[in-house]
C-alpha cells in the first residue's frame, strides 16, 4: 500500500524546494561565449557584447545608422534617415516586400557626405499624401529638405533658424516630424531650441514657433488630427555660469564640478567667490522628462503637461531612481497616447481623455532577469486597426509586440542591432525595422582586410539594416520570442 505524507508535512517539503530554488537566483551570460566576433549574414553574427544578431525576415543594407523610418502612404516607398557620420543620406526603397530584389536608392550616392545635399540628417522624415515627396530633417544643419522620391533631386528646403521675438532659434537642431494627413502642415521640433515648429507644407513657410519642454524628441497626431503630442527627452535645460566671460573661459569657468546630483546647490544656485552658478531647477519639473498635449488650431497651445513612467526618486524594485522615464516617442490611438520610456523599460498608455497615465506596461523579455533593465524602448507604431502596438527595443535587437486594447505585453521578434524605428504596411501583413547598427562593424584592419571606399572608422563601416517582416501568429510569436531570449541570455543557476 502506498503511503502519502500527510498535509503538513507536504506543505513542509514544498515550502523547503521554494526556498531553495529562491537561494539559487539565475545568472545570464553573453550567449556567444567564447567565440569571436563576426558578421554572417546568411547565419548568426556576434557583436561585441557576446549577443547574437540573426534577424527575422529579409533584410536590405542602408547608409550608417538609419534613426529615422517612414513608409508612404500607399505602402509602396520606405525611406531611411541615415544619421552617418558618413554619409548624412536618406535611402528609397521600393520592392521591399517582393518578390523580385528591392529597388534601393541612397540619396547621395557614395559613401561619403556631400555639400549642398544634405548636409545633416536627424530621424525626421514625412511623406507626401501624393507619394511624391519626402520632407528631411536637417538636425544640425537647422534645415528641412524637401525631395523628389521619382528623380532623388533635392527641390526645396527651409532655413530654420530665426529670431522670434525674444527667442533667439539661430542655432538649431530639427529631428522628429509629422505631416497632417491633408499635407497642408508639416510640425516639425527643434531638439536644441525647444520649440514645435508648424509649417506651410506647400510653400515651406515657418509660420509659428511655440516653446516645447526640454529637448522635444518625438512626435504625434491624435487620430482626429485635433491635438498634437510632444515627447521631451531631456531631464535640465542647461545654462552658462553667471560670471563666464566668453573672452576669457579659462580664467572664469569652473574648475571642478559645480554640484552633486539632485542637491540644493544643484536645485537653486549659489555663489562663492567669483563663481555664480544658476540652479538647474527641480528634475520632476513638468519641463522635463515629460508628453506635452496641444490643442491646435489658428496656433497651437498647450493643454496638458504629462509625467510618464518613474520620477526621480521614485522607488524601482526597492531602489530609488536616478533618472527619469525619458519618453522619446509616441503614437495614438482613439483610446490611448502611448510613449516609449527609454530609461524605465515601459510604455506608458495614456489614456486620450483624461490626459493622466493609465498604466505602464513593461517589457522584460524574461522573468529570470529580475529587476535588470536594459531593454530600452525607442521607436512605436500602430498595426492599420490600432489593435497591436509595435516596440523597437534597442537594448535586446527586438520588436516588442503588445494588445494595444488590453495593453499586455505579447512576445517578442529578432532585429538586427539596435533597432530604431518601425512602420506597419497599410495591410497590416509587414513589419518594417529599422536597426541602426546592423549586423555590426566588422573588422577594420588585419592581414586580410582591404579598406574600402568607406574607409576604416567603424561608424561609416557600420551598416544599417532595414528588416522587412511577416506579421507572426500566435504560434510563430512564441518561436520568435524564444529566440530573442536565446540571442540576448545564456541562464544558468548560480
Amino acid at each position: 500500500m502506498i503511503k502519502y505524507p500527510s498535509t503538513l508535512a507536504y506543505l513542509a517539503l514544498v515550502l523547503l524546494i521554494s526556498s531553495c530554488v529562491r537561494q539559487t537566483p539565475w545568472v545570464a551570460q553573453a550567449p556567444a561565449g567564447a567565440a569571436y566576433c563576426q558578421i554572417d549574414r546568411a547565419g548568426e553574427s556576434i557583436i561585441p557584447n557576446g549577443r547574437i544578431i540573426k534577424p527575422a525576415g529579409k533584410s536590405i543594407v542602408t547608409a550608417p545608422h538609419p534613426y529615422g523610418l517612414v513608409l508612404s502612404p500607399d505602402g509602396t516607398i520606405a525611406v531611411t534617415a541615415n544619421s552617418g557620420n558618413a554619409p548624412f543620406s536618406i535611402t528609397v526603397i521600393r520592392n521591399f516586400a517582393g518578390p523580385g530584389e528591392p529597388q534601393v536608392r541612397q540619396i547621395p550616392e557614395g559613401a561619403n557626405n556631400q555639400e549642398g545635399i544634405l548636409e545633416s540628417v536627424f530621424m525626421g522624415l514625412a511623406i507626401t499624401p501624393d507619394n511624391r515627396y519626402v520632407f528631411v530633417a536637417g538636425g544640425q544643419s537647422n534645415k528641412i529638405f524637401k525631395f523628389d522620391l521619382e528623380t532623388g533631386k533635392k527641390i526645396d528646403s527651409l532655413r530654420c533658424g530665426v529670431v522670434d521675438g525674444d527667442r533667439d532659434y539661430t542655432q538649431g537642431y530639427i529631428g522628429d516630424m509629422i505631416l497632417s494627413r491633408d499635407g497642408a502642415r508639416l510640425y516639425a521640433l527643434d531638439q536644441i531650441g525647444f520649440r514645435l515648429m508648424v509649417i506651410d507644407a506647400q510653400t515651406l513657410k515657418l509660420l509659428h514657433n511655440i516653446p516645447t519642454g526640454r529637448y522635444p524628441f518625438g512626435i504625434t497626431l491624435s487620430p482626429d488630427g485635433r491635438s498634437l503630442y510632444v515627447a521631451n527627452v531631456g531631464i535640465f535645460e542647461y545654462k552658462p555660469l553667471n560670471n563666464l566671460d566668453p573672452k576669457n573661459l579659462k580664467g572664469t569657468a569652473s574648475d571642478f564640478v559645480t554640484s552633486g546630483y539632485n542637491t540644493p546647490d544643484m536645485r537653486e544656485g549659489y555663489k562663492k567667490g567669483k563663481l555664480d552658478v544658476p540652479g538647474l531647477g527641480d528634475p520632476n519639473s513638468p519641463e522635463g522628462f515629460s508628453v506635452w498635449k496641444y490643442n491646435l488650431g489658428e496656433q497651437p497651445k498647450v493643454s496638458k503637461k504629462i509625467k510618464t513612467g518613474f520620477l526621480v526618486g521614485d522607488l524601482v524594485d526597492g531602489v530609488p531612481a536616478v533618472g527619469g522615464a525619458s519618453p522619446n516617442s509616441l503614437v495614438a490611438t482613439d483610446r490611448y497616447v502611448f510613449v516609449s520610456n527609454g530609461n524605465n523599460d515601459c510604455i506608458s498608455a495614456i489614456d486620450f481623455v483624461k490626459d493622466t497615465v493609465v498604466k505602464n506596461i513593461f517589457l522584460k523579455p524574461d522573468p529570470r532577469l529580475g529587476g535588470f533593465r536594459g531593454v530600452i524602448p525607442f521607436g512605436l507604431a500602430l498595426s492599420p486597426d490600432r489593435k497591436q502596438l509595435y516596440v523597437a527595443e534597442s537594448g535586446v535587437n527586438a520588436l516588442g509586440v503588445v494588445d494595444a486594447e488590453k495593453l499586455e505585453v505579447l512576445g517578442h521578434i529578432p532585429t538586427g542591432w539596435f533597432p530604431s524605428k518601425v512602420a506597419v504596411t497599410p495591410d497590416g501583413k509587414k513589419l518594417l525595422v529599422t536597426s541602426a547598427k546592423g549586423y555590426g562593424s566588422g573588422p577594420n584592419g588585419g592581414k586580410n582586410w582591404q579598406e574600402g571606399p568607406e574607409g576604416h572608422y567603424v561608424g561609416g563601416l557600420m551598416k544599417g539594416l532595414l528588416s522587412v517582416i511577416e506579421v507572426p501568429n500566435a504560434e510563430q510569436l512564441k518561436a520568435h520570442t524564444a529566440e530573442v531570449v536565446r540571442q540576448n541570455y545564456a541562464f544558468a543557476r548560480q
